[in-house]
């Protein structure tokens, strides 16, 4: 497996924003989700501290994350995994952790991630990518019906 992660640029919104909407019909299997998005043309902005990347398995395209710095927690990070996606095809293979893993440690400082409260497979996987990582035990916080993970890379 040869993992890439490749920063997406303006020509790569409408490919982005088909993933995007595949994730967020997933995730709408677990609670209420906002399939509009109306944060996605912010990564775009330059004014803005955001990461959108894509994942690639070789030459394939197998997924995105969108890094931020909105803290779910409200206390305040440095980044936040705002959306992390991998294609089913791509799934159960250990791409996904190390894929997570990497971005992590691209991006040195404090972090936070929410996951749904039914999100059972999110649950299971943040845990080891976090692990992966390196980074030291995760402060786990529940709030608004979601698993908030601290923690710092770097």
């Amino acid at each position: 497996m040869t993992l890439g992660i490749v920063q997406a640029g303006v020509g790569d919104r409408a490919l982005l924003r088909g993933l995007l909407a595949d994730c967020l019909a997933e995730l709408a299997t677990f609670g209420p989700v906002d399939l509009a998005y109306p944060y996605f043309e912010l990564y775009w902005d330059p004014a803005e501290r955001r990461w959108p990347y894509l994942l690639m398995q070789g030459n394939d395209i197998a997924g995105f994350a969108l890094v931020n710095t909105v803290s779910p927690s409200r206390e305040g990070t440095d980044f936040a995994m705002a959306e992390f996606y991998v294609a089913p095809e791509a799934r159960r293979c250990g791409f996904g952790r190390a894929a997570a893993a990497r971005i992590l440690r691209m991006h040195e400082g404090l972090w936070e991630l929410a996951i749904m409260s039914g999100n059972e497979p999110a649950r299971r996987f943040w845990p080891q990518a976090i692990a992966m990582a390196a980074v030291g035990a995760p402060e786990r916080i529940e709030a608004d019906g979601e698993m908030i993970y601290r923690f710092r890379t770097g």
